[in-house]
């Protein structure tokens, strides 16, 4: 019974996690992983948990690849065993940081990066007031950078 009751609050907690990932743009099945990981005071198999979260073997592992690359989970050696074993970074809140600052920092380059194309057509064509808004909009981007620092103090290092 008591087991039930711990295999329910780990359900809901895993499809929680999944749903908030998936409302943030991140895979449902790699939040899914991770949360499952983050749980599990024992690294968990690639078979564990594909059968914990009922999907592929083939599904977990490309997942799981993806959270390697953002440093969330680790690949575990166990004496003995041939499998590979994962567990995740206990440190959740350098994980959520550094994701949300991978994509802005991609979103603000490529931003940046049309920014400057736009600045150009302005010095071919003329001004016609557009200069003025556009320093407005560099001054925001100077601020993001300065946030980004602020975030960098109260998550620590990468």
């Amino acid at each position: 019974m008591i087991k039930n009751e711990q295999q329910k609050i780990i359900d809901g907690f895993v499809e929680a996690v999944g749903g908030l990932g998936a409302s943030l743009g991140i895979s449902k099945m790699v939040a899914k992983i991770y949360a499952l990981l983050y749980l599990n005071e024992k690294p968990l198999s690639l078979d564990d948990i594909a059968e914990a979260l009922k999907v592929s073997k083939g599904n977990v592992s490309l997942n799981i690849r993806y959270l390697e690359s953002w440093q969330a989970v680790r690949r575990i050696w166990i004496k003995g065993e041939r499998k590979d074993y994962y567990q995740a970074d206990p440190d959740i809140k350098k994980i959520v940081y550094w994701r949300i600052r991978e994509g802005l920092q991609r979103r603000i380059s490529k931003f940046s990066q049309q920014l400057s194309e736009v600045e150009q057509g302005l010095k071919r064509s003329g001004d016609n007031g557009y200069r003025r808004k556009i320093e407005e909009i560099k001054k925001l981007l100077k601020l993001v950078e300065r946030l980004e620092f602020i975030g960098k103090t109260f998550f620590g290092k990468e």
